[in-house]
Parts: C-alpha cells; sequence; structure tokens
C-alpha cells in the first residue's frame, strides 16, 4: 500500500538522491487515485510519501525550525496529544503534531502515550538524525536497509528496488517461514538485508557516524495484570464503557465511515457500537457465496441496526481476477488463497471511504490466542496477527482507510490485563455483548457454531458435533460422487 519513502546518504549526490526516492515512491502507487506528495531534499536526505487521498491528504514534510516529518496513518488521541503539545497552532494536522511534540522532547518518551495505527519519520537537519518510527503494534509497516553510507525505508519492500546498489537476495528462512506457515515471522522480509522495523520501537540514524540504534519505547510487559479476584461484572462493565468508546471515537471523520460485516462476533459488535450519522446511512458490505451463513446473518443484523446492507458474492467468476495484483501489493508476504478481500473492495469503496474492521477482536477481547504452545499472547499477536492476519488488513488499505477500534490503547490495556480464567473462551467478551448489545447477539447465531452466544454449553456442543458429522458426510458423499454444499462456509474453494 502506498506509504513512506526514503534514502538518506553522504556518498550520493543530490541528483542520484532524487531520482532514487522518485523510482521509490512511484513503485508503491498502484491505482489510479493513489498520490504522490512532491520529493522533498535537503542536507543529504531526499524523501517522500505516497497515499490514497482519503486521510492525511495535506501535502508532506510538515517542516517546522529545521524538523521534518512524514507520517503514514494516523493518531487517535489528538486532544490529549495536542494537550500536551501546549495546542500549539502548528498542529494542524498529525504529522505536525508530532513534530511539535519531538520538537519539545528529543527524547521521543511522548510516543508510549501514542494510541494510532501509523509510521512517521523525523529527519532532524539540526541534528543531523533520522527517526523511522512504528506504532506500538507495528501494523502500519515500514522496511529499512543499511549498506555502507546509503540509509533507506519504506512502507513496501519493492521500492528497494529503486536503489541503485541494491541486488536482492532471497532469504532462507523466509523461504522455511512461508512454506512452513504460510507467512513470515519476526523482522524478516524475502530480501536478506531488508528488515521490517519492530513494533513499539523507534529506530534512529546518526548520519555523520552512519551508525543506527533501535530503541524499544513500548511493550506487553508495561500492562499490569488485574488481581485474580477482580469481579466478573466490573470487568464486563469496564470492557463494554471502553469497547464502545473505541468504536466512538474510530467513527469520527469527515468521510463517509462504513463497516465490513460478516457472520462473525467481531465486525458485528462494531456495527452494533457505531454511532448514528445524522441523516447519513450507515453501509455494511458482506462477501461470501451465494446464500452462505454470513450473508444471512449480516442481512438480519444490518436490519437491526439500521444499515444499507450490500453483498459481493464469491464465485468461480471472480475469485483470481485481482489477486496476482495483490501478490505484487503485499511484496508476496500473502499468499493468494487469503486474498479474497479483493473481491469486495470496489464495492466497499463506492459507499465509504473508512472502513471499521474487526482485526483481531477475536484475539484481544474472546481470548482465542490463549494456550497456544508454540507462542505466548503477545508473542503470537506479534506474528500471526502482525505478519499475517495483517496483511489482509494492509492490502485493502490501497482502496480505502481500515480502523481498527479493537486496537484502541485502553481497550488493549485493559483486555490484556484480564486474567485468563475470564477472557479464555470468550468468556467476558460474550458476557459483555450480551450485555450492552443484546438485540444483535441473544437471538442472532454466531457463523462459528450456528447458535447464539446465549446458548448453552450442551447447545453449542450439540451444534458444533452436527456440523462435524455434516463435514463428514459430505466428505464420504463427494467419494462417490455425490456433491452437496455447507452453507456455514463462506466460500467454496475446491469448486
Amino acid at each position: 500500500m502506498p506509504g513512506l519513502v526514503g534514502v538518506a546518504s553522504s556518498k550520493m549526490s543530490d541528483d542520484e538522491l532524487v531520482n532514487c526516492v522518485c523510482k521509490m515512491r512511484d513503485a508503491i502507487l498502484h491505482e489510479q487515485f493513489h498520490r504522490g506528495d512532491c520529493l522533498h531534499s535537503s542536507s543529504g536526505v531526499c524523501a517522500s510519501r505516497g497515499h490514497i487521498g482519503i486521510i492525511q491528504t495535506a501535502e508532506q514534510p510538515a517542516s517546522h525550525d529545521g524538523v521534518h516529518v512524514w507520517i503514514d496513518g494516523e493518531l487517535y488521541n489528538r486532544p490529549e496529544l495536542r494537550a500536551r503539545a501546549g495546542g500549539d497552532a502548528v498542529c494542524c494536522d498529525d504529522a505536525s503534531l508530532i513534530g511539535q511534540l519531538y520538537r519539545e522532547d528529543e527524547t521521543l518518551s511522548f510516543l508510549k502515550d501514542v494510541d494510532g495505527i501509523y509510521s512517521a519519520v523525523v529527519v532532524d537537519t539540526r541534528r543531523k538524525r533520522v527517526h523511522l518510527i512504528i506504532d506500538r503494534y507495528g501494523l502500519r509497516h515500514l522496511y529499512w536497509r543499511l549498506e555502507g553510507e546509503v540509509f533507506a525505508w519504506a512502507s513496501e519492500v519493492k521500492a528497494f528496488l529503486a536503489l541503485p546498489t541494491f541486488t536482492p537476495h532471497i532469504d532462507p528462512e523466509s523461504v522455511n517461514d512461508f512454506f512452513g506457515l504460510g507467512y513470515l515471522l519476526e523482522d524478516r522480509t524475502w530480501f536478506t538485508d531488508v528488515k521490517l522495523l519492530p513494533p513499539g520501537s523507534v529506530l534512529s540514524l546518526g548520519m555523520q557516524a552512519g551508525t543506527i540504534a533501535i530503541l524499544k519505547y513500548w511493550g506487553w510487559d508495561n500492562i499490569k495484570s488485574l488481581p485474580a479476584n477482580v469481579r466478573e461484572d466490573e470487568v464486563i462493565n469496564e470492557l463494554g464503557r471502553l469497547f464502545s468508546a473505541a468504536v466512538q471515537r474510530h467513527s469520527q471523520a469527515d468521510v463517509p465511515v462504513g463497516v465490513s460485516v460478516s457472520g462473525g462476533l467481531d465486525s458485528r459488535a462494531l456495527l452494533a457500537a457505531m454511532p448514528a450519522n445524522g441523516s447519513q446511512p450507515i453501509h455494511a458490505v458482506t462477501l461470501g457465496k451465494h446464500g452462505c451463513d454470513d450473508i444471512r446473518i449480516a442481512a438480519e443484523v444490518a436490519r437491526i441496526k439500521p444499515a444499507m446492507h450490500h453483498v459481493v458474492e464469491l464465485s468461480s467468476s471472480n475469485w483470481l481476477q485481482q489477486r496476482t495484483a495483490g501478490v505484487w501489493y503485499t511484496d508476496g508476504q500473502q499468499d493468494l488463497l487469503h486474498m479474497h478481500a479483493l473481491v469486495s473492495v470496489k464495492e466497499q469503496r463506492k459507499h465509504y471511504a473508512i472502513n471499521l474492521n474487526g482485526f483481531l477482536g477475536d484475539a484481544v477481547l474472546g481470548g482465542s490466542y490463549l494456550f497456544d504452545r508454540r507462542w505466548s499472547l503477545a508473542e503470537k499477536v506479534n506474528q500471526r496477527g502482525r505478519r499475517f492476519i495483517n496483511e489482509g488488513t494492509r492490502l485493502t488499505n490501497n482502496f480505502f482507510q481500515n480502523r481498527i477500534p479493537f486496537f484502541s490503547n485502553a481497550l488493549m490495556e485493559f483486555a490484556f490485563s484480564i486474567p485468563e480464567t475470564l477472557l479464555a473462551h470468550s468468556y467476558v467478551y460474550n458476557k459483555m455483548l450480551l450485555a450492552k448489545y443484546p438485540q444483535f447477539f441473544d437471538t442472532i447465531p454466531w457463523q462459528s457454531t450456528g447458535v447464539p452466544i446465549s446458548s448453552s454449553r450442551a447447545l453449542v456442543w450439540t451444534s458444533q458435533k452436527a456440523r462435524g458429522a455434516s463435514r463428514r458426510l459430505r466428505k464420504v458423499a463427494g467419494a462417490f460422487g455425490v456433491k452437496f454444499e455447507a452453507m456455514q462456509d463462506y466460500h467454496n474453494y475446491p469448486a
């Protein structure tokens, strides 16, 4: 997706820098509506940005007193950050706000209090330093490379192909990751000497010495656990308050905000919590095969809201069309099978510019990432969440701006402080949803189980056993040439 690009080098001439960064910027502009900022070059640094024309539309960098700032993504707690910056008038946009905060605190200690999904570059010509910044969770990717006296950064790996001295070499560990797990791990990319900036960190380049240092400004161990004997009703009430506040804040925009709704819990919860937008209808888009449970459940949920419901059918005639382009968009870091969201992006873009996305809601509030023997909860969010599930979000960010309310700082900090006994198996999550949005959850089934989350454990168990038996029956019938579809699945890829 469009984002940030730049090069810092005392070795390259101004013309070489400009020519190189121009090619880098053009490499990350994929659609006709993608826009590229002008190039900014000074003191051995050249940088630029690409965007989709929805957020951060003002030309960047934001420059003041020798400090130049580019940002990809957005901040969500602007009022609090502006107050911290003294409410200065120069803080009219996110890039200016980061610049103001940096000039007042060059240690960057303010970053731990920033609530947002973003990456940013700060070029300080006074101190001859370049800082690459990424959000707490590392979801707005920023890659970097240092070779000799040439330091480069980009939001997409393919941009490094524009560097005149760069020869790509495939990292064998990345090959093992991709064909073993289906995605890359840690800070690895397909290329041996191009790395992904770790979550919650700042990479600082001292231009005169040509040295880099990576500082971790936030980590999961910053979150303190609630006492084991915390009252269940207090947890449920606070969870509901924080979730509602997060969705309210993420729904604020000067452009239409919609939601991609499935038959799951997370997207349904987002739609339920969305505030009314005056006379403007809320739009919800659902992707799936004709007659599937996702479409049926989403239609019922949209009727209750109410919201304008739009269906995009996933079929043999449209499932593959855009996915080869998707390989290029994602630097080959997402496999074809998981690019189904590309089928609906044009329909979504017709109705709204910002999409509320239920990214990892089940992991944050539902506890679905607990008890994995390979990784801790935080590690699984960093690995599978950031490097696999997030690729779908980054892919669709080429068409509209995804906002992920479940990753609001206050909500995340509280959710990760809840004792595992309450978090596991969606226990407090379900309780909160039933208490706060009963009309959306009390009687409408959950696609995953086929019954509402208000159902008894016995009914859930019975439904899951029946579904398992149905799957086995279809497999046996298929061996004899008899085929019938299961409506609980949104796709039928074997066909």
